[in-house]
């Protein structure tokens, strides 16, 4: 499934909300992160909780390489 997902868009939104202050550009920046990597469930709810917020970095760590994530 890895080849669907577009890496660049995880990266561009992994770096927004790691770049970010502003919790809520957070979560809507992990949430779409983490439905293109399909780790969480795509239902419009971008309100996330700290351990989605981590799975969606971990799935990004290691779709991306490590230090890329």
């Amino acid at each position: 499934m890895t080849e669907d997902i577009n890496k660049s868009y995880v990266q561009r939104y992994v770096d927004r909300a790691k770049a970010t202050d502003s919790q809520a550009e957070k979560n809507n920046c992990l949430y779409r992160a983490g439905t293109q990597m399909e780790v969480i469930d795509c239902d419009g709810n971008d309100n996330l909780t700290p351990a989605q917020q981590q799975t969606v970095l971990d799935a990004a760590q290691k779709l991306l390489g490590g230090a890329n994530a």
